[in-house]
């Protein structure tokens, strides 16, 4: 038994197998295929778990170290570097995973270098523009805690986008396990770190971003090095800066719009309860956001890896095997999710002690309410990466452009009536919008595409 030639760096491959009638599947996959397949899945929540541990640490420890307010600054400035981190992925991240394994398989080690100077060009100028607003508010409002935290983010932001980036490497080559490296490089240093900060009696938003900032750095470079064939590898071919920028907008485009709008009906929740109520109410939202976000970035997680895979079987035509795929990542993402969700449900106050000593006690019946948004964010994610996989990323402009309006508006409509718990309830509203219009978008994708079926 042989399998296809693979590139130095680890090109997907597929493992061949002699002809047996009749084969048992599972959702379109062999036996052996969905254990190769579970497996990468495995250590792909691994990866995600160390990274996702990393924050999920950062974010008690401050949520018990900072006043509310404080760690409001902290939140206000972390969601305004997830919306500059949005253009950054569609620009860079998303195109790596869609091209890399359907174009440019054989020569990917050219491919990540021109992508990495992209990475700079791209993340330095959302970087100086986000220094430019901290600037602004430290004039415009004097001792304002979150200016310091948004220079501080700013600072931070080429180099925890560079973690990002190499570790999208990782799932493009197929290689998980080495992304669980760099993870937990990051991991082992930013603890570390946070505890030399907190016996140095140094810790504000500040001095975190810019730990995030270094940590980041090492294990970028620990996975650089790892990705870069010491010997024996395959001759590149040179790319121009200019085709593959090209390409990456030809795709991003569609996505940039999106970005925003995604922006829009999910962090506005943040922005609105610090304008409207203080900063400290958006510290507290945060804080109970702490839980929901172990099992968003599992979505992410899942999305990283099947993103390449749907990738190349769109590549190859098989098309059926790609939504059979879908409907298992979306099923099994939003099933575990929903079993979180109904814990947190029958023990708020005991995680809340648990996590946070008692200090957001009077708020800890939104932590279940907030876990439903893992769950309709991975009702959505099997189907909204196929529709990417499929280059059709357009569709995902629909889907923010009907969440946007629908989060916008119930956002300014139960903060008013609810404070705090409205605000939860619209983060939830508007993953539900997306989520069903993914659903509705793909399926009318695959009314309309051939089936073609791999054969033995």
């Amino acid at each position: 038994m042989s399998a296809p030639p693979t590139t130095s760096i680890g090109r997907p491959t597929e493992l061949s197998e002699p002809p047996v009638a009749p084969r048992l599947t599972v959702f379109g996959l062999s036996l052996d295929g969905l254990r190769i397949w579970g497996l990468k899945s495995v250590l792909s929540l691994i990866d995600q778990a160390l990274t996702s541990g990393a924050g999920f640490a950062v974010n008690i420890l401050l949520a018990r170290w900072l006043s509310p307010s404080l760690y409001g600054a902290f939140a206000v400035a972390f969601a305004a570097s997830l919306f500059v981190a949005g253009f950054h992925n569609v620009l860079v991240l998303e195109p790596l995973s869609v091209f890399g394994p359907a174009r440019h398989a054989s020569n990917l080690l050219a491919y990540f270098r021109v992508q990495v100077r992209l990475h700079f060009l791209l993340a330095g100028a959302l970087s100086g523009l986000g220094l430019l607003a901290a600037a602004v508010l430290w004039f415009v409002v004097q001792k304002n805690a979150l200016a310091p935290a948004m220079a501080g983010s700013s600072i931070a932001l080429p180099f925890f986008l560079l973690l990002w980036l190499t570790r999208r490497m990782c799932y493009v080559v197929q290689r998980p396990s080495l992304a669980v490296s760099g993870s937990v490089a990051y991991l082992v240093t930013v603890l570390f770190g946070l505890f030399i900060l907190r016996y140095l009696g140094n810790v504000s938003p500040f001095s975190i971003f810019l730990l995030i900032g270094v940590t980041s750095m090492f294990a970028s470079a620990i996975l650089l090095w790892r990705l870069v064939p010491r010997k024996g590898s395959t001759p590149q071919v040179a790319l121009s800066t200019h085709t593959v920028l090209r390409e990456n907008w030809l795709y991003g485009r569609w996505l940039v719009a999106s970005t925003a709008l995604f922006t829009v009906s999910t962090q506005t929740q943040t922005f609105l309860a610090a304008g409207l109520l203080g900063l400290s109410a958006a510290g507290i939202l945060r804080a109970m956001q702490i839980p929901s976000l172990v099992t968003t970035q599992v979505t992410t997680a899942a999305g990283l890896l099947v993103l390449p895979a749907f990738s190349y079987d769109f590549g190859r035509g098989l098309t059926e095997r790609m939504r059979q795929k879908a409907k298992l990542v979306s099923l099994s993402l939003a099933g575990g999710a929903l079993a979180f969700a109904g814990l947190l449900a029958l023990f708020p106050g005991r995680a809340e002690h648990l996590l946070l000593g008692g200090k957001y006690a009077a708020y800890a019946s939104l932590m279940p309410v907030l876990a439903l948004v893992p769950v309709f964010a991975g009702l959505g994610m099997g189907y909204s990466m196929a529709l990417r996989a499929s280059q059709k990323p357009h569709f995902d402009l629909i889907a923010n452009a009907v969440a946007a309006p629908v989060g916008l508006v119930s956002a300014i409509l139960f903060i008013r009536w609810w404070g705090l718990a409205g605000a939860a309830a619209s983060m939830v509203l508007s993953f539900l919008a997306s989520a069903i219009v993914n659903i509705l978008s793909y399926r009318h994708c695959a009314r309309s595409a051939p089936i073609v079926e791999e054969t033995a």
